[in-house]
């Protein structure tokens, strides 16, 4: 096994927690939890997906596809309604209150992350950058892995 796997595996959801934190911190953002946030962004780049389709798309199961939508449609933030294909089917989309907030996640975590890339010094900015493209392609092998 690679040692970098085992770093980067050690590293990236505590990262991904710590971001979190500070950017609801740093704009006294609601507490959304980042399954919603994914959900969100999934719906706002294909509007009227279907449970089963975004079910597909983010790789979970339809149960846990099934609880999260319960949830944001209660919170507001997805609305449901009934397919145009299918009359029995539903079409999901991410409702104005979500894409409000998902956008000002999205500013506020852009500034936080660029502030902290301030206090790094300028070999660790340039190794995170070069990096970027290959954490992207590392996302797309592990989400066309089988089940």
């Amino acid at each position: 096994m690679h040692s970098t796997a085992i770093e980067l595996g050690r590293h990236l959801g505590p990262l991904r927690r710590s971001l979190l934190r500070a950017t609801r911190e740093a704009a006294q953002l609601p507490d959304i939890p980042d399954s919603h946030i994914e959900v969100m962004r999934a719906l706002v780049a294909e509007p009227y997906m279907s449970p089963g389709s975004l079910a597909a798309h983010l790789n979970l199961a339809r149960s846990t596809v099934s609880n999260l939508i319960k949830a944001m449609v209660d919170a507001k933030l997805v609305e449901r309604s009934v397919s145009s294909d299918d009359m029995r089917g539903a079409a999901l989309t991410a409702s104005p209150k979500a894409l409000h907030l998902l956008a000002e996640y999205d500013a506020v975590s852009s500034q936080v992350l660029s502030d902290a890339l301030d206090e790094l010094t300028p070999e660790g900015r340039r190794a995170l950058s070069a990096a970027t493209s290959a954490l992207a392609d590392l996302t797309t092998i592990l989400a066309h892995r089988p089940s």
